[in-house]
Parts: C-alpha cells; structure tokens; sequence
C-alpha cells in the first residue's frame, strides 16, 4: 500500500533521489567500509528523521483542504466538529520528533544504544519493517523518538544487506546502498499511506454521528 497523494509521494521520492546521489558520493570517496557505512547511516536516519515531521505537517495540510471540498464539510457545524478532533495534535502524540529526547542524540549517535531500542520495538510490533513498525507507533503508546525508529532501521538493515559485501567492493557496495535505500523509500510511502488511512477513519466518525 502506497499513500495516493502524488505530492507526498514526490516529496519522498525527491529527498531518497537525493540521499542515493550523496551515499554514491560516500562510496566514491571512502576507502573504508566501516566509515562508509556509518557515514551513510548516519546521513539516511538524520535526514529522513528531520523530513519526517514535515512530511506529517503538509499530510495533514493536504488532506484538510481535501475534506473541506466535500459538501458534508460545507456544513460549518460539521467543519467545526472536524476541528475539534485535533487531527494534527494527535498526530503529533502518535510521533516523537524531537531528536534530543534521546541521550545518544545529545552525545552523538550511539547506534548500539539505537539498535537495543529498536529491537525492543521491533519484537513489540512484531516485525523490523520500518513502515510496520511506524504504523504498530501509531495505535500504540511508544515512547520512543521517531529519529530513533528511523535510526534503528538503518543498522539493522545494514547489518543485514551489507555483512557479506566485501569492504572494497565499492561496486557490490554500492548495489547493497541501493537496495537498502528503495526498501526504505517504499517502507516510509506505506507509513504515510497508513497516516492517511488514520485521518479519513477519524473523518468517518464524523459521518457516523449525523
């Protein structure tokens, strides 16, 4: 499942063009795997973490103009009734933004830390998919930063693309950063799908009492 607002899904596929063109850049220039590596991790977790809740706000912003076309919604007893749900407070409690609720984030990434807490994430929702993961925060009380999720999906996937690419094989390598990166762009697109299917569900509450 892919979120069906074409311009949510240019804004992701814009920024993973853009963290594919600058990880090449990584591997171009490094002669060490293991900074490669963290260098790249580091790049994808931070920046898909700060994009992220923006992504939340213009979701939000989009989907609103979208129901107050409706003529249900014309209705401004109806259109105040929807305000009242604080879609985009309930939104921002379903996710942690803030990057330095973390101590790791605060000292520097501590990726041990960030891989212990998302594993316990993980086996709480039952997969490492990061869009599973995402939407299991969503109905759940997490109290996990978001960057966090973002972070713990890059080393376990790292851990598990690139553990038999050889350190100078940059052409294997860069195939594995590749992989790792369309996985993740489809896993965020399924993430905002499911935000979507959260809003138009609390809209249909709104139906159901009129």
């Amino acid at each position: 499942m892919e979120t069906c607002n074409a311009e949510m899904k240019n804004q992701v596929e814009k920024m993973f063009c853009d963290l594919r063109s600058k990880s090449e850049g990584i591997v171009a220039s490094s002669s060490i795997y293991k900074n490669a590596s963290d260098r790249i991790m580091k790049l994808v977790s931070s920046r898909i973490a700060a994009e992220s809740e923006g992504y939340i706000v213009d979701m939000y912003t989009l989907l609103t103009e979208r129901i107050k076309q409706e003529a249900f919604f014309q209705d401004p007893n109806h259109l105040n009734a929807f305000y009242r749900l604080n879609l985009r407070e309930k939104l921002n409690d379903k996710y942690h933004f803030e990057v330095d609720s973390l101590d790791a984030f605060q000292k520097g990434v501590d990726y041990k830390e960030i891989n212990r807490l998302y594993a316990s994430l993980g086996a709480a929702a039952g997969t490492l998919a990061v869009g599973e993961i995402l939407k299991f925060a969503m109905s759940s009380v997490v109290n996990i930063p978001f960057t966090v999720i973002v972070a713990g999906a890059a080393t376990v996937a790292f851990s598990s693309y690139f553990k038999i690419v050889p350190s100078r094989n940059k052409i294997a390598f860069k195939k594995a950063v590749d992989a790792f990166l369309s996985d993740l762009e489809h896993d965020i697109l399924n993430w905002l799908a499911d935000v979507e299917c959260f809003f138009d569900g609390q809209i249909k509450t709104l139906y159901s009492q009129n």
